[in-house]
């Protein structure tokens, strides 16, 4: 849940410039900060009317949010509190996730994907979060770092995940061994379990939690570095591959969620995505494995 705070005029309304009575509302706007509100969010109206006159508008702007059928919480005259403001001057409300044209004509509600501007939003406040975090941008820092390190010395980064995580193992993978965005030499990188006969074999033999681990110990070297990724933090097979890397002296960096999981109490190697959602967490550690990727092969481009 969240507080969402809403200027009035130049944002649900046209902006009348002081003639109030005759402000008409965008109605699609309404109706999606309406989706708000039954979704449980603390929605505020505020307004500047009457800032410089002394008049007071409260009983006209009541008014028309009844009229024009907004759903709210509180109506403040003046500044409140919440943790995001949109209007027409500070957060933009033609920059946010509002219906494209801010229609003022009677729309059907649901004539916008309001799940998706959501989804949409939600990513770009966590990617935020991960940007304006010194503590998770020095963890990747030193991620890249270690990475680049790891090339220097001739070895490989290793990756590993379950389920979309196992996709995006391999896709990660694929950046470094084909390329990112330049041409250049090829960078040593592999997906755990894709092998599908290894996968298999382990699974039957030695039980699907040891699907990683034991694959593991058999490629991997000092020189190396693992990157796993598990949106819970609770997989055992994680658990047991960063086991199996703690007893071969392998370093590694785990790409999580808010939670981490059990593998929380690796701390410092745990780089938790502010999120318990778990498309949101997978979308974050596509963005930080191609950050990674970004920051080696620049070490590498062909010239020709």
């Amino acid at each position: 849940m969240k507080t969402y705070v809403f200027d009035i005029d130049g944002t649900i309304c046209t902006n009348t410039n002081g003639d109030y009575k005759n402000a008409k509302p965008y109605i699609e706007r309404i109706h999606f900060i309406n989706k708000l509100y039954d979704d449980g969010n603390i929605i505020k109206y505020f307004t500047a009317r009457g800032s410089t006159t002394g008049i007071d508008w409260r009983k006209l702007t009541v008014k028309q949010l009844k009229e024009w059928k907004a759903q709210y919480h509180e109506l403040i005259l003046g500044k409140p509190d919440g943790d995001l403001f949109i209007d027409d001057k500070g957060f933009n409300c033609e920059r946010w996730i509002f219906p494209l044209g801010g229609n003022m004509k009677q729309e059907d509600p649901n004539s916008f994907n309001f799940e998706l501007r959501k989804l949409i939003q939600n990513h770009i406040e966590v990617m935020t979060k991960i940007g304006s975090d010194n503590f998770i941008n020095s963890q990747i820092n030193q991620l890249c770092n270690e990475v680049n390190k790891v090339f220097e010395q001739k070895g490989k980064i290793i990756f590993a995940g379950n389920g979309g995580s196992f996709s995006d193992s391999q896709h990660l993978a694929a950046e470094f061994v084909c390329r990112f965005k330049n041409n250049r030499s090829p960078l040593g990188a592999i997906s755990l379990g894709t092998n599908s006969s290894n996968l298999t074999a382990i699974g039957n033999d030695y039980g699907f939690d040891h699907i990683f681990s034991r694959e593991l110990r058999a490629i991997a070297n000092p020189e190396d570095i693992l990157v796993a990724l598990s949106t819970s933090g609770n997989s055992e097979n994680i658990i047991n591959l960063i086991e199996e890397a703690v007893r071969l002296g392998i370093p590694f960096f785990i790409l999580s969620g808010e939670n981490g999981g059990k593998l929380s109490v690796y701390q410092e190697r745990v780089i938790r995505v502010p999120s318990a959602d778990t498309a949101i967490i997978q979308q974050a550690h596509i963005i930080i494995g191609h950050h990674i990727c970004s920051q080696t092969e620049s070490k590498y481009i062909i010239t020709k």
